[in-house]
């Protein structure tokens, strides 16, 4: 990725940390971003989020006190008011604003909302849905999609005894990793990072997800690629620093499938 795209992910994953809808990858790639010199933290909106959070959580209250309400309308006329023009926003606000000139003020309130809405309500029934298994969203994958792209993994080096398969849907943005005889990480030391050449893209490989091998035997990882993939030529494993890096200097190089 180049400067502007690594900006533009930074800022995204650091609008979902502050709403706090980051899975785990995510929030691995979150931390690996943050430690970039070229990206910078925009506090504000998290301070806006926080001030909100904490006013609900002391007490519960069913409605939105008055003074609180009127606060938050003149601190959003400031905020507003203050914003740069030339601010840089997430994809994920831009294809929410139409109005460009409005910048993170409309940002700020869509935060404001989704905490009020959070602690103010209290929902009658919830109904949690379980993450299906990764083995059975792969088996899934399989049945139903029609352009599925599969290569089998090679070890080199160190890792020449394992084996693994690759299975990837460019109509679907979905993919799986099925890795056996991979050695055990410890994620505090190094992690296992996958990429995935897409020339039709970006010379530079996408970067898709930070993993561990917790366990001895087969274990499969789901692909977690932020970026859209349309012409996987190549997916290539390494090892990094935990939380992974942004580019990889191929150091360690663990497996390399080749679409077929």
């Amino acid at each position: 990725m180049n400067d502007h795209d690594i900006m533009n992910r930074f800022e995204e994953l650091e609008a979902g940390r502050i709403l706090g809808d980051l899975d785990a990858g995510e929030y691995q790639e979150w931390e690996a971003l943050s430690r970039d010199p070229r990206c910078k933290r925009d506090s504000s909106l998290e301070l806006t989020a926080s001030a909100i959070q904490t006013e609900f959580l002391q007490g519960r209250q069913s409605e939105l006190p008055p003074h609180l309400l009127e606060k938050l309308r003149a601190d959003m006329a400031g905020f507003v008011a203050k914003a740069p023009v030339n601010i840089v926003r997430p994809p994920a606000w831009r294809r929410i604003l139409s109005a460009p000139q409005l910048g993170w003020g409309i940002a700020a309130t869509f935060a404001i909302l989704f905490l009020v809405k959070s602690f103010v309500q209290e929902p009658k029934s919830q109904v949690v849905v379980a993450p299906k298994p990764p083995s059975e969203a792969r088996d899934q994958l399989m049945r139903k999609a029609s352009d599925l792209v599969e290569s089998d993994f090679g070890g080199l080096a160190d890792y020449r005894n394992m084996t693994g398969r690759v299975i990837w849907s460019d109509a679907l943005q979905e993919g799986y990793m099925t890795l056996t005889n991979l050695p055990v990480n410890d994620p505090a030391a190094k992690q296992y990072q996958l990429w995935i050449v897409d020339p039709d893209r970006d010379e530079k490989p996408v970067d898709g997800g930070v993993f561990d091998i917790a366990a001895a035997g087969t274990a499969v990882i789901p692909i977690r690629n932020p970026l859209t993939v349309t012409d996987p030529q190549a997916f290539v494993i390494t090892m990094e620093q935990p939380g992974g890096v942004v580019v990889s200097k191929q150091q360690v190089v663990v497996a390399i499938a080749k679409a077929n």
